[in-house]
Parts: C-alpha cells; structure tokens; sequence
C-alpha cells in the first residue's frame, strides 16, 4: 500500500485556494493552483499505477480496468452531483441557453467547446474544462504507465514534457492566421488538454522517482533553486519585454504570470516555468521538508482531502452569493473582496466536507472494493491503494 503525504493533502488545500481567490479578484495568478492541482493528479495517480504493477505482473487488461474503476466513483458521482445544482439554478435564474452545454460537459470535453465556441456560458461552468482536461489525459496515461517498462514509460514521460511545449509554440504560430485575437489565443493553449500535458508528465515523472528523492532529499533541494531560477529569470525576461514596449509602472507586470498570456512565446515558457515550481514543491513535500510540518494542520489536510468537491462547488457558490450580495461586491473595494472570499471559502468547505463525509466517501470505497475485486479475479489476490 502506498504511504500517503499529508502535506500534499494540505498542498491541495492550497491549490483549491488559490482558485477561489482569483474568482474573488483577489489573486491575479490564483490559476497557477490548478497546474499544482495538474502535478499533483499525475503524482498521485503515477505512485498508485506503479504500486499496483509492481505487485501484479505482467501488467493486463483488468489493470487498466481497476484504474478506471476507481477513478469512476471517486470523479463522476460529486461532478454529477454538481451538474444537476446547475441545471436547476439555471432553470430558477432563467438562462436556458445553457442547457446547450450539457453534451459537452457530459462527455468531459468542455474545454474544446469553451475554445471554439465564441458563445457565452454560465460562470458556474467556466471551470469545469480543468475536469475534462484531466479526463483526456488519464485516457491513455494509464496504458503508457501499465504496459511499458520503468525506463520506457519515463522516456515517454520525458517525450511528454519536451514535446508539449513544442506543441504550444505551434499553437500560438497558427492560431492568428485563423483570425484569432490574442486573448483568444491565450485561452486555446490554456485550455488545451494537449498543450497542458507537461503538468501531468512531470507529477509522474515524481512518481517514478519518489525513492530516490526520499533517500536524497537534496535532490527536491536543487530542484528548488532551479525553479526559483526559472521563475526569475522567466519574470525579468518578460517584465524587460514589457519595458522596451513602452509599459511604465504597473504596465511592466503586466501580461507574464496573469492576463493575457500570450505574445513573445509567454504561451511556451509560462507553463514550464509554473509547472516546474509545482514540481518542485511536490518534491519538496515528498523529501520531507521541514517547512511543510507548518502546514500539516489536521484542519488544512483535512480541506485538502475534499479539495475535489471544493473546487467543484465554489463557482455556484460564487454564483450565488454574486445573486444575493453582488451589489455588495460591486463596490470593488479589497476590504470587501477579502470579506466575500472569506465567506465563500467557509461555505464551500463546509458544503464540500458535508458531501464528502455524507455520500461521496461511501461511494470511494465502494470502488476500491470493485477495483480489488477485479484484481482478485485477474491475479487470485487483491491489492490496495491510496485515494
């Protein structure tokens, strides 16, 4: 059974955060939680993926099974859940237009839709492409880990991490020859579950790595400096960009860690930069650091254990404390902001805490049982993993 790291329960405590946060027009680059959320979902899966391979071999079919029989009853019951509260708050505010999404967010490519569409949806969807994203990936994902060898599958993983980014420089060179403007273009790669695959490759590639990092935490240590290069010399790149184009004061941050992230290849480099500092965050929570024993709270692991359910919850909640306080809101002022944060952050993860407690964690372990049974029937014994 793989051990589990409470601090990467309270990392995505953090993550789920920060997303509130830049829907509360608190944290500009509050997106930047979903790529740890990205990084982390590729660990965590990668580390339970090698711990079941590890003890059945060869490797087959029922595996594949079993992955995705767990992944069923952990995602799909709260996201439907989620769905039908939709469904009937826009049928009380009466938008139904938006029932015109629901193929989309059914079939877990809402990202594609929200790409090409140019139409409007309703803000308590505006999330959910980060769902579909990461449905995409474990489509295959799963396969690559199971079936090829240690050495083949991180040199896959590798392949994943320097292609992708290619592909977003491809992306970002073809799109304005469509038309495209360059908010719009700055979305596509956003939002493209094959132009964010990096995220996902690097948390497996942890996976892959976990031992060795444990037995030489400096390794999560250079990682460390190497991220804090990145990131400052991505920073000053950008903020120098921006001063030789004319930009003054505010002007010259604009544009490199928020806005419209495109233009001078920010569509290329922004990612691997956020994607490596989550990286090496994750390293750091698996090598031990001290640092993280601030923040293994019960409280904070415990939001972290139902960080799903928040992150899926908080756009309503928004929705409809923007329909019953908005005019409050409206005043723009931080005092304001903080105090609207506050407020939707407690009612998400009590309402996330209640769903996860009540039913969802039922449901959980109900599709491990399914998933060992699976496993018993395919190698005569069962296995068990971590959540």
């Amino acid at each position: 059974m793989t051990q589990r790291i409470y601090s990467i329960d309270s990392l995505r405590a953090l993550a789920m955060t920060m997303v509130i946060a830049q829907h509360c027009k608190l944290l500009p680059f509050g997106w930047t939680g979903v790529w740890l959320f990205y990084v982390i979902s590729g660990f965590l899966i990668s580390r339970n993926l090698i711990a079941e391979k590890a003890a059945f071999r060869p490797a087959s079919l029922f595996h594949y099974l079993s992955f995705v029989t767990r992944r069923m009853f952990r995602i799909i019951p709260p996201y439907a859940a989620y769905l039908i509260i939709c469904l009937l708050v826009i049928r009380l505010l009466g938008y139904p237009e938006q029932y015109r999404e629901l193929p989309y967010l059914t079939t877990f490519t809402f990202n594609w839709r929200m790409i090409f569409s140019v139409e409007p949806q309703f803000s308590a969807f505006g999330h959910l492409w980060t769902i579909s994203v990461e449905e995409q990936f474990y489509i295959l994902f799963p396969i690559l880990i199971l079936l090829l060898k240690r050495d083949h599958a991180i040199f896959a993983l590798i392949a994943i991490c320097l292609l992708v980014p290619v592909l977003r420089n491809v992306t970002g060179v073809q799109m304005p020859a469509h038309g495209w403007d360059s908010e719009r273009i700055a979305f596509g790669v956003y939002a493209s579950s094959f132009g964010q695959f990096d995220a996902f490759a690097l948390g497996a590639l942890l996976a892959h790595f976990e031992n060795a990092i444990r037995r030489h935490p400096q390794l999560a240590t250079k990682m460390a400096w190497l991220a804090l290069v990145m990131a400052t010399v991505y920073v000053a790149t950008y903020i120098g960009i921006n001063i030789r184009s004319g930009a003054h004061g505010i002007d010259a941050i604009r544009n490199i860690v928020s806005g419209v992230l495109y233009g001078e290849k920010r569509e290329v480099f922004v990612y691997i930069v956020m994607n490596f500092c989550a990286a090496a965050t994750l390293a750091g929570a698996i090598a031990g650091w001290r640092v993280f024993n601030l923040i293994e709270h019960p409280l904070l692991v415990a939001v972290g254990q139902v960080s799903y359910g928040g992150y899926l919850l908080h756009a309503i909640v928004l929705l409809v404390m923007g329909e019953a306080i908005g005019w409050l809101f409206e005043s723009q002022t931080v005092q304001i902001r903080i105090a609207f944060f506050l407020i939707a952050w407690c009612c998400t993860v009590a309402i996330a805490w209640l769903s996860y407690t009540t039913w969802e964690r039922k449901l959980i372990r109900y599709g491990h049982k399914v998933s060992q049974r699976i496993m018993l029937r395919a190698n005569g014994r069962p296995v068990s993993v971590s959540v």
